[in-house]
């Protein structure tokens, strides 16, 4: 086995992926080597979107960074290599970005750094379908291009309850009031809405945009979010609800749109031209621009113990696949 190997365990949706593939980036400034687990997607993303978590039926979550990254760099590692780092050199931790290979990162912390690769990403968003012309998603792009496009991302599905991380679904109070200062903003917007949960969006949303010209953009599954994701960052206006697609629509536009967002996270802090509506106060956040992040706070001996225990926990349900 290669000593200067850094294998990362990736899951979720297209804008979870683009962060871990970032930290690999990252990793690689450093010159390390970097491969990528993606067994995830072979098991728990099977039929991860189903009618439990509020969709209309079964979907799967597929590694989508090939799709729509086609000529970035990254490297798949194999089962015995995924097998053999996990089991000897797993880690989860906030400041992962100082450890040293070999190393086999299994969680959720420590990813800073999708703003900072955000041009590398940009310069790479390519899928084939943009180049397939006698399509619906083409039409809809050329339509896009072509207009005052104000992009609405409606996340429901798992979000459209109260979630622990993410906490109460997006409100139509806050919908009705970026519908309204999109206007004064720019009076010929057109407006195209992207969900998850279509009819939801025709019996709420809809009644908001009486007299505005809108439309509804469901030629894509939730399946295929790297393509809403690439329809969003070509509109000249993006409304973010819940989750990342909004900002990352941001990052990946080759111009420098407004993002429009109900939810302050760290994110947001590193882009310019974006407006946070309807939320509480704003978080102070350091950039990691310099691929080192800040020094730990310095904690007792009692949090220290607690803090050690919580992570020996959660390592211990990360690596089995609970958490």
């Amino acid at each position: 086995m290669n000593d200067n190997l850094i294998i990362i365990r990736v899951d979720g949706g297209i804008a979870s992926q683009i962060s871990f593939i970032a930290l690999g980036k990252a990793f690689e400034t450093k010159g390390y080597k970097v491969k990528y687990d993606i067994t995830w997607f072979e098991t728990e993303g099977k039929g991860f979107y189903n009618i439990s978590k509020g969709y209309d039926k079964d979907y799967d979550i597929c590694f989508d960074i090939p799709k729509a990254f086609p000529e970035l760099s990254i490297e798949i590692a194999d089962t015995a290599e995924v097998k053999h780092y996990a089991s000897r050199y797993f880690a989860d931790d906030d400041q992962i970005i100082l450890q040293s290979p070999p190393l086999y990162i299994g969680g959720y912390s420590g990813r800073h750094y999708d703003v900072y690769f955000g041009s590398l990403f940009a310069k790479y968003f390519a899928p084939q379908e943009i180049y397939q012309t006698n399509t619906a998603f083409y039409s809809l792009l050329q339509e896009i291009l072509n207009n005052q496009a104000c992009g609405i991302h409606i996340r429901r599905g798992d979000l459209s309850h109260k979630h622990v991380v993410y906490g109460e679904p997006t409100s139509l109070t806050y919908f009705r009031k970026v519908i309204e200062l999109v206007r004064q903003i720019e009076p010929q917007s057109i407006f195209y809405l992207f969900s998850d949960d279509i009819a939801w969006t025709q019996e709420y949303i809809i009644p908001l945009l009486k007299n505005k010209n809108f439309k509804i953009c469901d030629i894509n599954t939730p399946q295929q979010g790297y393509l809403d994701l690439y329809l969003l960052s070509r509109c000249r206006i993006i409304v973010a609800s819940h989750g990342n697609m909004g900002a990352y629509a941001k990052i990946l536009a080759p111009h420098n749109p407004l993002l429009i967002t109900a939810r302050d996270q760290n994110i947001f802090s590193q882009l310019e031209n974006t407006m946070l509506i309807n939320w509480g106060e704003s978080t102070q956040m350091v950039c990691p621009s310099n691929i080192t992040p800040p020094p730990p706070a310095k904690l007792n001996i009692r949090n220290r113990m607690r803090l050690g225990l919580y992570r020996y926990l959660r390592n211990k349900l990360v690596h089995k696949g609970i958490l």
